[in-house]
């Protein structure tokens, strides 16, 4: 399988430089091929200087998330595509594991875990012989969505919000089906929700959604979203919402309110249950089986080899 990993990166000049360095230790089949298509959205801090070949560069002025996304996607050349973010960090397994989900069937949207590293320096010269967990701070935090799928069901397909959760710093979808849905939608600007916004098309199309712990990254620093992000976020919200006009695109005000900084009367996971229970009610589904039981039943490994 030949694999075009995705990535758009603005004034992300260090934290690409480590991304790239562990993408190059990443070790696939013999028989498989990676490629890496990195766009550089207008970066004032040579971002675009620090890629090298093999790397593809595409340089665009300031377009957007979406749009740099849409131009690494019109470049790449895999029948598989990989999108991350210029902040991650990824194991040598990590593209193997988005792979071996996609060799199962051919319909699947692939998304794994995104961790979150705490603040502190990071050993580039280490980092420079394959990733390992002591090049870097501790993680700090993990992921939620984790969280949400052990106690609702290992069985992300199983979830009526899954579209909700497929978060583009580490997602895996086959080209034909990006392409065929039109890609990103570029009418969304500044940060949140085009990659869910992707998702939910994703599954009107009827793709199956799987977890796949396997192919986990490593955000470089904490997130924190602070009135700029939640006010470009509320505005895309306003937007989706208008675009698709259905309940339970509606339902994610239930997110918005959990990552309000002034407010967060709600934590994340409390917000995403509850979008979860009322999604459900209004497609009159029953509870989805237990993270646990799934588990023990082997749904879980049938659909294996990322909050905002």
């Amino acid at each position: 399988m030949r694999v075009s990993v995705v990535i758009p990166a603005w004034n992300e000049r260090n934290r690409l430089r480590r991304l790239l360095t562990t993408l190059a230790h990443t070790v696939v089949d013999p028989a498989d091929r990676m490629d890496v298509v990195v766009v550089d959205d207008g970066s004032t801090d040579g971002t675009g200087d620090t890629i090298a070949a093999p790397a593809k560069c595409v340089r665009l002025t300031r377009s957007g998330r979406a749009a740099a996304r849409n131009a690494g996607i019109a470049e790449a050349t895999g029948e598989l595509i990989v999108l991350l973010d210029a902040d991650q960090l990824v194991g040598p397994a990590f593209i193997a594991a988005h792979i071996h989900a996609h060799r199962q069937r051919d319909d699947l949207v692939v998304i794994g875990p995104r961790h979150e590293l705490a603040d502190g320096p990071i050993d580039e010269d280490r980092l420079a012989r394959g990733f390992t967990l002591d090049a870097v701070p501790p993680v700090a935090r993990g992921d939620d969505r984790e969280l949400l799928l052990a106690e609702l069901s290992a069985d992300l397909n199983e979830l009526a919000i899954r579209w909700h959760l497929m978060f583009s710093c580490n997602v895996s979808v086959r080209t034909e089906h990006l392409r065929a849905v039109g890609g990103f939608d570029e009418a969304f600007t500044g940060w949140g929700l085009e990659d869910c916004e992707l998702g939910y098309r994703m599954h009107q199309r009827g793709m199956t959604f799987a977890w796949n712990p396997a192919a986990t990254t490593y955000h470089q620093q904490a997130q924190h979203i602070d009135a700029d992000k939640y006010a470009q976020f509320t505005r895309n919200l306003t937007y989706m919402i208008g675009k698709h006009r259905t309940p339970e695109v509606a339902l994610q005000e239930l997110i918005g309110r959990a990552l309000d900084p002034a407010g967060h009367a709600t934590s994340w996971l409390e917000a995403a249950r509850r979008f979860e229970i009322e999604a459900r009610a209004l497609r009159r589904l029953s509870p989805p089986t237990t993270g646990r039981s799934a588990a023990a039943t082997g749904t879980h490994a049938t659909t294996t080899g990322c909050p905002h």
